[in-house]
């Protein structure tokens, strides 16, 4: 309980991480129009050791970690004694991920709204600029 306690401050960095993993992918489909970049990319990606993983793969793992924390601290508690020491320390450490993880969704959430409804804006001729206020919700396509 007190590894997490301390590790805590740490996985902000997740969130920086997740933030910024949208404009990754972009960065990377430009990189992939370089016909030396993509070429060198698919020799890399075709290597046995990699199991037929992408780059776009590897790039989401990170993503993945925190969920993962919660899991393992979920097992840690259903193992863990209720007067043990250590419970109330690794259930506060439970509830902080949780409310990084609920907070890093948000945040997806809301930076892909802003992205579709900017995809929507650029296909108006003309423009709208009504899409472009942050409190628009995109709410479905079709």
């Amino acid at each position: 309980g007190d590894l997490f306690d301390m590790l805590l401050p740490m996985l902000s960095i997740y969130q920086e991480y997740v933030r910024n993993h949208h404009y990754s992918l972009q960065v990377l489909a430009e990189c992939k129009q370089n016909s030396h970049f993509a070429s060198f990319l698919n020799r890399l990606e075709t290597r046995p050791a990699l199991q037929n993983r992408t780059l776009e793969t590897f790039l989401t793992y990170p993503m993945h970690q925190i969920p993962r924390y919660i899991i393992t601290l979920h097992e840690l508690l259903a193992h863990t004694p209720h007067n043990h020491v250590e419970r109330k320390s690794l259930d506060h450490a439970r509830m902080q991920l949780e409310d990084l993880s609920r907070q890093m969704h948000d945040e997806v959430s809301e930076t892909e709204n802003i992205r579709k409804n900017l995809a929507i804006e650029r296909m108006i001729v003309e423009g709208c600029d009504i899409l472009l206020d942050v409190n628009q919700v995109f709410v479905r396509q079709g």
